[in-house]
């Protein structure tokens, strides 16, 4: 009895119900390229904020092909033709992908991250280390944030939201709409307008972003962020990361800070490209991978 009392008064109160946090993983869209013949593991690519699978097709195919590596190409939840949900944290992404990973009877998966998916590969190691047999992380860093996320992505979303799709017959005026806009607001320069553009399409009847613009801006800094509670564990297997020269994204001083996190990790730089290291150099940025994963079968 006085042990009843003492629980009563110094842990909980019994007539209060006790609220268990859970996080729900959703199952994600996908393209799978290929067979594992090599005997070394699958690949599972995750695409940056705003981005999708599609974006990923050619170099996905690549590694197939030349690696004879099985690779799955993910729309990450809230992007592409994945699930839109309310909530998108690093988290909840990460354990899409685990759940993914399950769902395709993968016992341990190399996992390539760009930027979004950069982090979202680390958080999976980090929490689900058995899952995880080697990472590639492109050009996003752990420890540090660039500048140029916190300012230019915000403004971007509330643009993209501010435009009016009603009446667009098809998904290429649609996309020739949204073209006109965005580059009204100076933004962006020649080419890298084509990025967001991919995300016009058609989900169920409706013509307009295929991403959950609402969610990314409530979470906004949830993505521009890596997880505090993340810094204090360690993923001890390979890792990879892969900037570009002219990103700000991943700095060289970042290694030391890196490598408490992931003490075996490496990293290497594309020369002449930003962000998008896979697609502005996709030679040289296949040339890395197709080394790392020769190395790490």
């Amino acid at each position: 009895m006085k042990v009843l009392q003492l629980l009563r008064h110094c842990f909980l109160d019994l007539h209060t119900p006790i609220r268990i946090q859970t996080r729900s993983a959703v199952d994600l869209a996908y393209n799978v390229y290929g067979k594992n013949e090599s005997g070394g593991s699958p690949v599972v690519v995750v695409h940056g904020l705003l981005g999708s699978k599609r974006n990923w097709a050619s170099m996905s195919q690549k590694i197939s092909t030349t690696c004879h590596r099985m690779v799955v190409a993910a729309d990450v939840r809230n992007h592409g033709d994945s699930p839109h949900d309310s909530s998108h944290t690093y988290h909840e992404l990460a354990a899409d992908v685990a759940k993914l990973i399950d769902t395709l009877g993968l016992k341990r998966a190399t996992v390539i991250g760009h930027s979004m998916g950069g982090r979202t590969s680390m958080a999976l190691a980090l929490t689900q280390p058995r899952k995880v047999h080697s990472l590639i992380v492109v050009d996003i860093s752990p420890v540090s944030t660039a500048g140029v996320l916190n300012e230019f992505f915000p403004v971007l979303i509330d643009n993209m939201k501010a435009i009016d799709f009603q009446g667009k017959a098809s998904v290429t005026d649609a996309r020739a709409f949204a073209k006109e806009k965005l580059l009204a607001t100076g933004l962006f320069g020649g080419g890298s307008i084509h990025f967001i553009l991919m995300n016009i399409g058609k989900r169920g009847d409706k013509i307009g972003w295929m991403c959950n613009l609402e969610a990314l801006k409530k979470h906004f800094m949830d993505i521009a962020t890596f997880p505090e509670d993340l810094k204090n564990m360690q993923y001890e297997g390979p890792v990879l990361f892969i900037g570009g020269t002219n990103s700000n994204y991943l700095p060289t001083d970042d290694l030391k800070g890196i490598q408490k996190i992931f003490p075996n990790a490496e990293l290497k730089y594309v020369q002449g490209v930003g962000h998008n290291v896979h697609a502005e150099d996709p030679t040289a940025f296949f040339n890395y991978v197709n080394e790392f994963l020769t190395k790490h079968k």
